[in-house]
């Protein structure tokens, strides 16, 4: 029984050695993706002589800790809602292709908000909140669905307000409406946690 116990315990060490390895690799690509968009479009940047290098083959400056920040948000994130997965359902859970496809779907709404500049305090945030509803409603539709991804909104906004702070990297003035980032920064947050929600459950 010992022996058991303990082989089992290994098993579920190596699982979750697994899910934070791929957590971090997904959110490291996906984010990276996305910031790099917004770097081209002028949305956000960061300082041309600060004490890190740059990642090489880009036609941007981004510093090389960015793939690791991105890695380390989603890989909180994941393991937040894999820990909370048992406590609800979202609408989609047992869809594997839209499941799947979450991340893409993140990554295409983090590269919209830098290609379409509508206007933040104004129309950037309007479209965003719609289609981050939208997402919700599509795919999670629980009460502690929107909960959690209001708590991610929250945190993530205030890192990224505290790293602007820091002098880590910056939006530019026209995207720096609330204390130094954008107004329609949350509703990224909460659209990435309902497609985080949906992709931990296939791993």
């Amino acid at each position: 029984m010992n022996q058991w116990n303990t082989g089992r315990k290994q098993q579920n060490a190596f699982w979750w050695v697994k899910f934070l390895l791929l957590s971090f690799i997904v959110g490291a690509i996906a984010g990276t993706t996305g910031d790099f968009v917004h770097v081209i479009t002028h949305t956000d940047g960061y300082p041309p002589h600060g004490p890190f290098s740059f990642l090489p083959l880009l036609p941007v400056k981004m510093p090389i800790w960015v793939p690791f920040l991105f890695g380390t948000a989603v890989m909180l994130m994941a393991t937040t809602h894999k820990l909370a997965s048992q406590f609800y359902h979202p609408r989609l859970e047992q869809n594997a292709i839209i499941s799947s496809s979450a991340p893409f779907i993140f990554v295409l709404l983090y590269a919209l908000t830098g290609f379409l500049h509508t206007g933040t305090g104004g129309g950037e945030d309007v479209w965003l909140a719609i289609a981050t509803f939208f997402i919700w409603w599509l795919m999670d539709r629980t009460a502690m669905g929107a909960g959690l991804a209001v708590l991610n909104a929250i945190a993530g906004t205030m890192f990224e307000i505290f790293l602007v702070g820091i002098g880590g990297f910056f939006y530019y003035p026209e995207h720096a409406n609330l204390f130094g980032v954008p107004s329609w920064l949350p509703w990224l947050y909460m659209a990435a946690s309902v497609c985080i929600s949906l992709f931990v459950r296939l791993i």
